[in-house]
């Protein structure tokens, strides 16, 4: 394998996406959300219909464009890609910190004046993340005239700054946030046309919590009975529900940080970074997309990542840590369901942080893609690896594109996407669906 060495570890536009609230905080959000809901409960949808993952055509996005703080590290080349890329007719908001706003001005200018975002600045004190997706998810409620978008969030979220985003929209456009009694990031969901798929971590999370703080449960029978009513209620009452993950935790043996020698000198290698417990990737979006029925038998077409595929391609060995075995598993489980699983190439690569003595593994993700599915085309946007040190990723980037074009899609390859990726995101988490239609 290349060396590839990074010095910027995390910045504050794109922090690591993994981290997770302590038990102590779980408790914590949903007794004050308890509390708040028996004084001054928030606007909730009437009919909720959450926005897919998918179908319709991209009518409205949310994206964040948060201040830097190392260097010369900026976000301009991405945004000014999907600027370039996105279909003119859809409407972007931005919410954008004030440090940067004329950087964002700018790109508008060179790439999207005729069809210029909505930008809301932020408070300056306010630090948030380039992560869009996760802090909530949106919901139309359909029950109302016009129907209504709402940013619909749990009862607490580990990045303070994100957990502000869905108020500051609201303050400012004509979208509404609410709040429910549940554990979920929007990254951990995937919505098809008549289905939602939810990982499995964050049933347990909300059932852990509820054991200890006993909110207000709906329905009869058990906590995960109820727990489930509550999600399909929602999030949405026409689509069904599942809950995604493996039959037993990961053993964390595998996922323990690991001593190497490297140059004469003791390294650690992070081996366990975005994992989960009954999940291979803490969030699905990350290993899962979705890709529309197969025309010829009507059944559903999800592409699961593969790290034996993709070291199959690149002629590598699989480490145990690539949990090509889990992957599987969820293939298998897709499958029980009843949809089509079409396997892709998942490498599994590194980043080296010379400073530290340190070696961070992750997935080069082209699964976190956006996909547009209307009853005329068919597009995809894809993330690339194959750049600099890791240009032997060039073949799973282009395997990925023949797989999407196989069926039937018009591929659209953006940049370099590692960084996203070394800090557990990529393309589907920088941005925020708020509206499809038909197209």
């Amino acid at each position: 394998m290349p060396e590839y060495v990074n010095e910027l570890r995390t910045p504050a536009a794109i922090p690591r996406r993994d981290r997770q609230p302590s038990t102590a905080v779980l408790r914590a959000g949903i007794t004050a959300f308890d509390l708040l809901a028996t004084t001054a409960a928030p606007a909730a949808p009437v009919d909720p219909a959450i926005v897919s993952s998918a179908h319709g055509a991209l009518r409205h996005l949310l994206l964040c464009y948060p201040p830097y703080a190392e260097g010369d590290f900026t976000l301009e080349g991405t945004f000014a890609e999907l600027f370039r890329t996105l279909p003119s007719g859809c409407e972007l908001t931005v919410l954008v910190h004030p440090d940067v706003a004329d950087d964002l001005r700018r790109i508008v200018d060179r790439e999207r004046r005729e069809n210029a975002p909505t930008v809301i600045e932020s408070p300056d004190y306010l630090s948030f993340s380039v992560w869009a997706e996760d802090g909530y998810v949106a919901v139309t409620d359909v029950g109302a005239e016009p129907p209504r978008t709402f940013l619909v969030e749990p009862f607490s979220f580990p990045r303070y700054g994100d957990g502000l985003i869905a108020d500051l929209v609201a303050e400012a456009t004509d979208i509404q946030a609410t709040q429910a009694p549940l554990y979920f990031q929007g990254g951990n969901v995937l919505v098809g046309d008549d289905f939602v798929l939810v990982g499995a971590d964050y049933l347990t999370k909300t059932l852990d919590t509820w054991r200890e703080s006993a909110p207000v449960l709906i329905g009869d029978g058990s906590p995960a009975t109820r727990a489930n009513d509550l999600f399909v209620r929602t999030f949405d009452r026409r689509r069904r529900l599942h809950f995604l993950g493996l039959a037993r935790p990961i053993p964390e043996e595998l996922l323990a940080p690991r001593r190497f020698r490297r140059g004469g000198e003791w390294w650690t290698e992070d081996v366990g970074a975005g994992a989960g417990s009954l999940q291979p990737v803490f969030h699905i979006d990350m290993f899962l997309s979705l890709a529309g029925r197969n025309p010829a038998t009507g059944r559903y077409r999800v592409l699961v990542g593969s790290p034996a595929s993709a070291a199959d391609i690149l002629g590598e060995r699989l480490p145990d840590h690539a949990l090509a075995l889990a992957f599987d598993e969820i293939a298998r489980r897709l499958k029980r369901l009843g949809f089509d699983v079409i396997r892709t190439p998942l490498p599994r690569v590194y980043v080296d942080y010379p400073g530290e003595r340190l070696r961070q593994w992750y997935f080069a993700t082209s699964n976190n893609c956006l996909v547009e599915i209307t009853e005329g085309s068919r597009r995809v946007w894809l993330p690339t690896y194959g750049h600099g040190p890791w240009k032997a990723l060039r073949a799973t980037d282009e395997a990925n594109k023949r797989i999407w074009e196989g069926l039937g899609f018009d591929v659209v390859q953006l940049g370099d996407y590692h960084y996203f990726a070394q800090n557990l995101g990529a393309l589907h988490c920088i941005k925020k669906y708020l509206r499809r239609g038909p197209g």
